[in-house]
């Protein structure tokens, strides 16, 4: 591991996961909302498309700097290095969510979680972009305000002292963005394994696994596997007010 755009080591050595099906087309991107179908269309036809086969090594385009890339298939971790040297995922993105190196900054280590196609779009094409499409200007401020706003809960959940806290509030958090509704709870499924819910909430492998059956005993989660189910009445409770 050689800097933070790193995957964490290990990280390839889970099952595969295939990618959920074909290519998010741009006009369902929330990052080019508003815009005309003929600037759309112009776009497909245009932006490259980076492939990242789960379990190889990562493309360097991903890590290029002055860019933005948009996430057009599959699901992918952000890690940043925390001041003790070990990572943390700070984020999965799924499809149609982006991620950034514009103002010449380092990338985020990166982890392709299934198969995985972006599209980097370089600073200077974003530029002239907007300058013909004003709206993608504010497009680009809106997605990375929801961005620092998951980031600030994301500082909080880690905040909690307790491991089975930091995993419960990671789970709600990431059953309202990922989970699917089922008649027993929201159903979060994105094949985590205990030592990646370590690096999401910063403990052990080993204290997971005990935070995890600790939670299962409560009747807090239900665990199947790598899949995890919200009861109700916990996910209502996780709800802001």
């Amino acid at each position: 591991m050689t800097g933070p755009a790193a995957a964490p080591a290990g990280a390839a050595a889970r099952v595969p996961r295939p990618a959920a099906a074909g290519l998010v087309p741009l006009s369902r991107v929330s990052l080019f909302d508003g815009l005309p179908a003929a600037r759309i269309a112009w776009l497909e036809a245009r932006l490259p498309i980076v492939r990242w086969i789960f379990g190889t090594p990562r493309p360097a385009e991903l890590v290029v700097r002055d860019r933005l890339f948009v996430v057009r298939e599959g699901r992918l971790a952000l890690f940043e290095r925390a001041v003790s040297g070990h990572q943390v995922m700070i984020a999965v993105l799924d499809a149609g969510a982006i991620y950034s190196t514009l103002g010449d900054v380092e990338a985020p280590g990166l982890d392709a979680l299934e198969d995985l196609a972006v599209s980097p779009i370089p600073g200077p094409a974003l530029a002239a972009l907007a300058a013909r499409e004003p709206l993608l200007a504010r497009n680009v401020a809106e997605a990375f305000s929801e961005r620092v706003a998951m980031l600030r809960a994301t500082a909080a959940v880690l905040a909690e002292i307790r491991v089975e806290d930091r995993l419960l509030a990671r789970v709600l958090q990431l059953a309202d963005e990922f989970g699917t509704a089922t008649p027993s709870g929201a159903l979060l499924d994105l094949g985590l394994t205990h030592a990646q819910w370590g690096l999401l909430v910063g403990a052990a492998r080993e204290s997971v696994t005990l935070a995890l059956g600790r939670l299962r005993a409560q009747g807090e989660l239900v665990v199947e596997g790598r899949g995890i189910t919200v009861p109700w009445r916990v996910a209502r409770r996780g709800q802001p007010r």
